[in-house]
């Protein structure tokens, strides 16, 4: 938890602290951090959602979605959501760990965070329908003094601007949710 309030945008920080309450009816879902190593460099995908009627359009996500029943559990969910955005098969990807899941108080939905690895540099199959760029970020950017950077984002959820934290990368300012769990995985590797 202290990992995700270290990135949470401020309208959202007492969300988070009473996470608790508002989770009882959230809807399960699942995203994958995915890695890759290229020319010596380990880099990690995220995408630029399309830009639809909805609460997280257009912003910088992990793949992932919705949970379905015949899915059987979250896992499934993680690995069937990377192939159909990005596609990426299942048995291409190497399921490395779990983080701690996170709420997301617009959608309502309560997401499973897996980590995984790819043995080379995928080749991308993507739905134009939910996904308007794959990005590929080198996962050195993260550990470069001055990532974290502040701003004004305008959040759909709320119809004004939020102030928060945010990474600024190689092709993209990660802030939200996505920031929240990569400030997770980084609190975790500075512990090993």
């Amino acid at each position: 938890m202290h990992s995700h309030l270290k990135m949470a945008p401020e309208h959202r920080i007492s969300d988070y602290l009473n996470e608790q309450k508002l989770i009882v009816n959230a809807r399960k879902s699942a995203v994958m951090i995915l890695f890759f190593h290229e020319a010596n460099q380990l880099k990690m995908i995220v995408i630029r959602r399309s830009v639809y009627v909805g609460i997280h359009s257009g912003q910088i996500a992990f793949p992932g979605g919705r949970y379905e029943e015949d899915d059987g559990d979250v896992r499934v969910t993680a690995l069937r959501e990377i192939q159909e955005e990005i596609g990426i098969p299942e048995e291409k990807i190497e399921l490395i760990g779990r983080l701690s899941d996170i709420y997301v108080p617009p959608s309502n939905f309560l997401i499973s965070v897996f980590v995984g690895y790819l043995t080379k540099k995928p080749i991308y199959k993507m739905d134009d329908r939910e996904v308007d760029e794959i990005i590929e970020i080198p996962f050195f950017d993260f550990f470069k003094p001055d990532v974290i950077k502040q701003k004004d984002f305008y959040v759909n959820s709320i119809k004004a601007v939020s102030n928060a934290p945010y990474f600024d990368v190689t092709n993209a300012e990660i802030w939200g949710a996505s920031a929240m769990v990569i400030s997770e995985l980084l609190d975790m590797l500075k512990e090993q």
